[in-house]
């Protein structure tokens, strides 16, 4: 099963103990070099709950995030990680030009990056991801016959 990032984005965090709403989903803080989410940053948080490392998740689910805000770990965003990638440009390692990215799907366990989706209608394998910054998400290389990406992105929840 995987999940797809701008259908994350807003979504509730909970927390399994008291059930009480901690903020929104405002982005996923990525590892590119690892092709994994690290941590999810939170919209309308208390001061010192605004970043959830991906491995404090207790479950996220089509509806919802579930942490358990006693047992989270501080976290800090190194400067190999990035939080924005949606609708940066999307370059080759050549330098390239191949559009901007549209959308990621993710494993909601692991946080395993999956596919990449383009803004010219193709899917790219999460490990073909080399870096990402404030100005574009670099991929290896586009294949010759690169898949278009199909209308349905997102899979049922577990």
């Amino acid at each position: 099963m995987t999940m797809v990032l701008s259908t994350t984005l807003g979504r509730n965090v909970i927390d399994v103990g008291d059930a009480r709403r901690l903020g929104t989903v405002q982005s996923l803080v990525v590892d590119a070099r690892r092709t994994r989410i690290t941590a999810l940053r939170l919209h309308g948080a208390k001061s010192g709950a605004g970043l959830i490392a991906w491995a404090d998740l207790q479950a996220v689910g089509p509806d919802a995030v579930i942490v358990d805000a006693a047992r989270t770990t501080p976290v800090t965003v190194t400067d190999r990680e990035e939080e924005e990638l949606l609708g940066k440009r999307l370059l080759t390692e050549l330098g390239e030009d191949i559009g901007t990215l549209d959308d990621l799907s993710f494993h909601p366990d692991s946080g395993l990056i999956h596919t990449l989706f383009t803004s010219h209608g193709h899917q790219l394998a999460g490990s073909r991801l080399l870096g990402a910054g404030s100005y574009a998400v670099v991929v290896r290389g586009l294949p010759p016959e690169a898949p278009k990406a199909p209308e349905v992105r997102e899979t049922s929840p577990r």
